[in-house]
Parts: structure tokens; C-alpha cells; sequence
């Protein structure tokens, strides 16, 4: 009877409208942050993967629509496996002070060695600085420039909020965003934080305050963003699982995030970093497949959720630093209990949708939602089967899960 219906929902499944649908990196970017293994690791020496092409497919199956940092002898294997390329060469990396023309010279020198030539128009991004201070924004943007001239996005990745002011050399977060968006022109803010800690800590101040600033700034200056989260564990962060993972995610789509990427899918060979989705021998861990788990449902929401403009986000019970309660709503009658967060969306002819986030990463609850509209509540399954009746044990959210409804 078992083996019946295993069949029977496979059969249905090539059926179903978003089945097996990636999203392009345009539209949702999910990528590994970090360089890959060197192309000079010895056949058989690293685990399972002896060359490029194994590096790039094992990637797309884990569900990443881009690649890490990678050399341009990789170009090929990454297309190959439909991955959206973020180009790494330190010419770039070391951001060195340029004039503009110096910037175009060594930025088609980049280009020109990705062989065959016509792979070059397949780069997405190529990588500049991680974390910069405000003093080095005018000699990004002068890299940035030469990138996008290429019609390629720079890479910038910036601080946390919990950065110092000595760090982020700007007085304050806010006012770095602003510097940042005003001299380096980019087309999206990414940014880092992690803040799920040893002993099942989830630090939401930390985590949705950034959030806050962040969703803030980005519809100020009509850009996306996108999230850096934890997918590995180190120091006295938690060892990643279903649930840690699964928080981050869904929190960042509430608030209408259109990118994730996971620090790191390969663990760094030093100190008590472990668990990431490769280990240091170059074999999956556990965390592999939870992560091609939730990657794939960003896949299967991607079709709806990529069309939604964030309209506002309100949190349920202990409210986090910036953020609002449930008093705020635009779309909610009401709302169960539990450590809730709602992002609220609407669709382009304004019917209303909320994604509901599970904040506990232990519990799970039960959800007793009721729009103000009128009508039939529908969920976006996150199994790639479209959209379904909410009712029964639809209900249930996992720890740290989300969901994504509408009313029809």
C-alpha cells in the first residue's frame, strides 16, 4: 500500500505546474558564499568530486541556481550545469586603487580568460569585497563601474548591524546603507548575520532587527536584498538542522528578500567549523540534504512568490528591536498564538497573501488564521503542486517553517 502511494504521488508530480522548476538567479538567487575547492585537488583525493563539473553538478543538486566564487576555469562546468556564475579573480578581489580606465583593462583581462570566448556573456557576477568600511566605497564603485559596463553585477557584500561603528566606518548602519547605495550605485544590497546560537538560542533581536533596516533601505531605493545566513556551525554558533535553517529562509522571504546565501557549503579546514553541506574531506553531511530540502522550496514558491511586493511585516507575542506587532496588519482579522512572524504581500492586481513563519526552532504550532477579505483560503505548496485548499492539517508549521497563503 505504501510503495502504491509513492507512485502514484511521483506520477502526479510530473503533472503539477511547478514541478521541477528552478528560479533564475534574476528573479531569487540562492548561492554557496565562499570560494570552491582548487582545481588542482588530485583525482579521488577529495571525497566524491575530482573535478569541476562534479563540484558545479553536486551544487545544483543541493538546489543552488549560482555558483560560489569560482575561477574562470570553471565557467564551463558551471554552465554546464545550469549555474549562473559569481566570478572570483584576485586581480579584482584585492580591490587595489584604480582609475577607471585600469578598473576596464584588468576587468576585460578577467573576461578574456574564460575560454571558449563565448561563455564570457555568461557571467552573472563577479565578486569584489566582503564586509568593506565606508572608506573604500569610492574605490568599489570605480570597480563596480567597470563590471557593470560588462552588464554583470559587482558583488559587495556588507557588515551586519551589530558591526561597530570602527568597523563599518559610518556612524551608524543606516547611515552606511545610505553611503553605500549612494557612492557604489548597486543593484542589490547583500548583507550577512547569523545569530542562532549553541544551546537552541535564537537571538531574533539581532536577527530581524537587521531585517528591519535592511527591508527598510531597500524600498527606499527600489532595490532588492539579499541574506546571508548561517549554514554551517563555528564557534558558538549551533550546529545547522531543518529548523535553523528553515528560520532564516522563510524570515527572509517575509520580509521580502529575493536572495539567500549559506555561509559556507564547503567546511573550512580550521578551528571547530563543521557541518556545513561538504565536510573537509569532501563527503555530504547531514546538512546537505536539509539544505537541498529548503532550497527546493524556494524553487517551488519561487513562481508566486517572485511576483509579490512586500507590504508590511508585523511580528506575534515578544516583538524584536524595530519591528512592529500585530496592531500594524493590512491584510489579518486574526491570528493564532505563537512565536509568529507574518510578512505581508500583495499580488499585482493587490490580492492579499501573508507568509506565516514558525519563529520557534523547537515547537511546532497550529496556525488559526482569518483574512479580512472574504473568501477561501488557499496555501502555495512548497512541494512544487501549486496551490491547495488551507484547512485541516495544512495547519501545522514545523519548528521554524513557513507558509504562504492567499484568499480567493
Amino acid at each position: 500500500m505504501l510503495s502504491m502511494f509513492w507512485v502514484c504521488g511521483l506520477v502526479a508530480q510530473e503533472t503539477m505546474p511547478f514541478a521541477y522548476k528552478r528560479a533564475k538567479a534574476d528573479d531569487f538567487i540562492i548561492f554557496p558564499w565562499g570560494g570552491v575547492p582548487s582545481p588542482d585537488f588530485a583525482a579521488g583525493a577529495w571525497g566524491d568530486m575530482t573535478s569541476p563539473a562534479d563540484l558545479m553538478n553536486d551544487l545544483f543538486d543541493c538546489g543552488y541556481n549560482a555558483t560560489g566564487f569560482i575561477p574562470a576555469s570553471y565557467v564551463p562546468a558551471a554552465v554546464g550545469s545550469r549555474l549562473a556564475v559569481i566570478l572570483y579573480d584576485a586581480r579584482v578581489a584585492s580591490h587595489p586603487e584604480v582609475t577607471p580606465q585600469q578598473a576596464e583593462q584588468t576587468i576585460q583581462a578577467v573576461l578574456d580568460e574564460i575560454k571558449p570566448p563565448a561563455l564570457r556573456n555568461t557571467v552573472y557576477s563577479i565578486y569584489i569585497r566582503d564586509e568593506p568600511n565606508a572608506s573604500l566605497f569610492p574605490t568599489l564603485s570605480l570597480w563596480a563601474e567597470a563590471i557593470r559596463k560588462h552588464g554583470i553585477l559587482p558583488y559587495i557584500n556588507l557588515f551586519p548591524d551589530y558591526a561597530s561603528d570602527e568597523q563599518l566606518g559610518s556612524e551608524g548602519y543606516e547611515a552606511h546603507l545610505d553611503a553605500f547605495v549612494n557612492t557604489c550605485k548597486p543593484q542589490y544590497v547583500s548583507y550577512d548575520n547569523y545569530s542562532l546560537f549553541e544551546g537552541n538560542l535564537f537571538d531574533e533581536n539581532r536577527f530581524y532587527g537587521n531585517l528591519e533596516t535592511v527591508r527598510k533601505k531597500s524600498l527606499q531605493y527600489g532595490i532588492p536584498f539579499w541574506n546571508v545566513i548561517l549554514g554551517n556551525t563555528h564557534f558558538h554558533y549551533i550546529e545547522p538542522s531543518a529548523a535553523t535553517l528553515a528560520v532564516q529562509v522563510y524570515s527572509t522571504l517575509a520580509y521580502g528578500g529575493k536572495g539567500i546565501g549559506y555561509f559556507t557549503h564547503y567546511t573550512p579546514q580550521i578551528g571547530n567549523y563543521r557541518f556545513a553541506p561538504i565536510d573537509p574531506f569532501g563527503h555530504r553531511t547531514k546538512t546537505w540534504e536539509m539544505m537541498r530540502n529548503i532550497n527546493l522550496q524556494i524553487h517551488a514558491l519561487a513562481p508566486v512568490y517572485c511576483t509579490l511586493k512586500s507590504v508590511n511585516v508585523f511580528h506575534t507575542g515578544d516583538v524584536p528591536r524595530n519591528a512592529r506587532g500585530i496592531e500594524s496588519t493590512v491584510h489579518l482579522k486574526s491570528i493564532g498564538e505563537g512565536k509568529l512572524l507574518v510578512g505581508e504581500l500583495a499580488d499585482p492586481a493587490g490580492n492579499p497573501y501573508v507568509l506565516v513563519v514558525n519563529k520557534d526552532i523547537q515547537k511546532s504550532v497550529q496556525l488559526k488564521i482569518a483574512f479580512k477579505k472574504e473568501g477561501k483560503m488557499a496555501l502555495v505548496s512548497p512541494y512544487g503542486s501549486g496551490k491547495m485548499r488551507f484547512a485541516g492539517e495544512q495547519e501545522w508549521l514545523a519548528p521554524g517553517a513557513g507558509i504562504l497563503l492567499t484568499v480567493e
